[in-house]
Order: structure tokens, then C-alpha cells, then sequence
């Protein structure tokens, strides 16, 4: 049974932080690159990127149960305006630094088939042997295009998208704790146990729903179970085994307190939610360009500081900046064509 869409205000403010703590985790990177401070390996991007995947999940089955019932050819169609044209374009823009400014980036490489591979999210192995994209940071939308395709075929064939997701998750997840550690064939890059992060991103807005939550616990338990066997089967660390637990409690939490942060949350706080995908793109770029003109002016101690504090202010500005002129507007104008018009106007929620 179709039902009416929700607003999920907090899960909006909980993909800032996401993206937020993906920006913070490349910081010590770049610093160390023009600085050369210690390389310290700061774990927050992947919890980011657990919390990302469980929110598309989430958002998927919100929209997908929603009413109308978007048609499967909407629902791509949707989240391949969402995603592709900013996508692109950051791409594009590294590509015109490669030429122009080639000392400024941190990963170049200049195979066209490699590169062509990273404009299709198809995996290509790069200039240093590691299967993922030219754009380094686009390695997760290789996954949620992935989640997407399942989920459209799910609507195609008039089945339950949760359904189906759980069979084929279930089996890249299996399959990735008999992946080597280094040195696989390209074909086994999304045989990996974070599909799993989609699930529980379903099985939490399931529950936000229909608030089944004997249903939820059941699911969210055997999911878990799935990551830890898994992960322990591949010898992950235990901060790694620990990453879809936390990513559960906090999308769990964020859903269950929307009645209570949602009428709390102002347009600042909705914006940098909605400025999130911009800033999880354009930070490769904004943040080692930042860090380099600051380390060009400022010597001595203060320096790191700086640098860091520079960095991330100005790659949520430039992420606010982006959305606001850039991602909105061709988003809406890519929205507004002549298919799926049973949707045409509405905003995803969370999305």
C-alpha cells in the first residue's frame, strides 16, 4: 500500500555530517602534502560513507512508498539527474586541472581508457595499481548506482525493492570475505561488505513508515550478524567491524527524533543538508587548493591550523555556493522533462 511522503529533516542534517566527516578524514592528507605533517589516518570517512549508504537506502524506500508510486523509469531517471551532472562536472573540472595546474591535485592520471571508465562508474585500475576512479571520491557512487539499478528493477518487475536488495547485497557481501586483500580483478570491486549499509538504511525506513519494530529488529539483527561474520571472515579491525552498528544507532536515533530535531531544524541547517552531495564532490579540489595557498602564506606552527581550519570553511562554502547555483538549478531543470510526469515538482525527502 502507497504512503503519503514524510519529511525527514534530520536525516538531511545527518548527511552534512557525513559528508562532513569524509571532508575531515582527507584534511590530514593534504596537509601532510604541503606541510608535510605526520600522516595521521583519521577513520571518520568511512564512518561518513556508512552513514551515506544507509541514508540512500533509507531514502529509497521513502520515495519508492510513496504516492504516486513513481514508475521505475522515474525512479532512475531521478536519481541519475541527482547524481550524474555534478558528478560530471567536478570531473571535468579535475581533468582541466590536470592540464592547467597539475601540482595542485594529489592523484593524476592521464589513461584515457582509465578515465573513460571513471566518467561511466565502471571500476578501472589506476596509475598506482588500486581499482577506483580517477576521481577518487566517486568510488561510492559506483555503489549507489548499483543500489539504484536493483531498486528499479525491483519496480520493474513489481516486487518488494527490499527484497531484492537483500538477495543480491547478501551475495557481494558473502563474496567479499573471500576477496584477497590486494591485487583482485577489477570485475570483484562492488563484492564488498558496505552494500550491506544500504539494507539497514531499508529496514530503518521501513520502520519509519509503518513502525513494524519487531520487523525491524529482526532484520537489522540479521544484517549485523551478516557484517561482523563477514568482516571476521576478512580479518577487518574491530573500529571496522564497528562502523554499521554505529551507522545503525545513528541513523535509528536521527529517524526516531525527527519529531522532536525536525521543528528545531533552521534554514542553515536544511541548507548545508541539501549542499551535502556538492560538498562530499568538491572538497578534493577546494580543500588541497586551500591548504596550498595558506601554506604559501602562513609558516611556522600556526600553519596545520590554519590550513585545517581554512580547508574545511571553505569547502562548505564552496559547497553552499555550488548547490546553490550550480546543482539546484540544473537539477530542477533536468527534473522537469517530459518523463515521469506523475512526479514531476516533488522534492525527494532526505534526498
Amino acid at each position: 500500500m502507497a504512503i503519503s511522503r514524510p519529511t525527514f529533516t534530520g536525516v538531511q542534517v545527518l548527511r552534512f555530517v557525513a559528508a562532513l566527516l569524509v571532508v575531515c578524514s582527507h584534511v590530514p592528507t593534504y596537509l601532510h602534502a604541503r606541510l608535510d605533517t605526520p600522516l595521521a589516518d583519521v577513520p571518520t570517512g568511512q564512518i561518513g560513507v556508512t552513514v551515506f549508504f544507509a541514508i540512500s537506502g533509507f531514502v529509497a524506500v521513502v520515495v519508492t512508498r510513496r504516492t504516486p508510486r513513481p514508475t521505475a523509469w522515474g525512479f532512475l531517471r531521478r536519481r541519475l539527474v541527482r547524481i550524474l551532472p555534478l558528478a560530471w562536472a567536478v570531473m571535468t573540472a579535475k581533468l582541466l586541472m590536470m592540464v592547467v595546474a597539475p601540482a595542485t591535485l594529489e592523484r593524476t592520471s592521464s589513461s584515457p581508457t582509465y578515465i573513460a571508465l571513471s566518467y561511466l562508474f565502471l571500476p578501472g585500475r589506476g596509475p598506482d595499481a588500486v581499482v577506483e576512479p580517477f576521481y577518487t571520491v566517486t568510488w561510492t557512487l559506483s555503489f549507489e548506482l548499483l543500489f539504484y539499478l536493483v531498486v528499479t528493477i525491483a519496480l520493474a518487475a513489481r516486487t518488494d525493492p527490499f527484497r531484492l536488495a537483500v538477495v543480491v547485497f547478501t551475495g557481494l557481501a558473502v563474496a567479499s570475505a573471500f576477496r584477497g586483500p590486494e591485487g583482485w580483478p577489477t570485475w570483484q570491486f562492488h563484492a564488498n561488505r558496505f552494500v550491506l549499509c544500504f539494507l539497514v538504511g531499508m529496514a530503518v525506513g521501513t520502520w519509519a513508515l509503518d513502525r513494524t519494530t519487531r520487523a525491524l529488529l529482526v532484520r537489522l539483527a540479521a544484517i549485523i550478524a551478516l557484517w561482523l561474520a563477514v568482516g571476521a571472515v576478512a580479518g577487518a579491525s574491530l573500529p571496522g567491524l564497528a562502523l554499521l552498528p554505529l551507522a545503525t544507532v545513528v541513523l535509528l536515533v536521527t529517524v526516531a527524533s525527527e519529531p522532536l530535531l525536525g521543528p528545531r531544524i533552521g534554514p542553515v541547517g536544511r541548507t548545508l543538508g541539501d549542499a551535502s552531495y556538492a560538498l562530499y564532490l568538491t572538497h578534493p579540489i577546494v580543500a588541497p587548493a586551500t591548504v596550498a595557498v595558506v601554506a604559501a602564506v602562513v609558516s611556522g606552527a600556526a600553519a596545520p591550523v590554519a590550513a585545517t581550519i581554512g580547508a574545511l570553511v571553505a569547502a562548505v562554502a564552496t559547497s553552499v555556493v555550488v548547490w546553490w547555483t550550480i546543482d539546484r538549478p540544473v537539477t530542477r531543470l533536468l527534473q522537469r522533462g517530459p518523463a515521469d510526469r506523475r512526479t514531476r515538482g516533488r522534492r525527494v525527502s532526505a534526498g
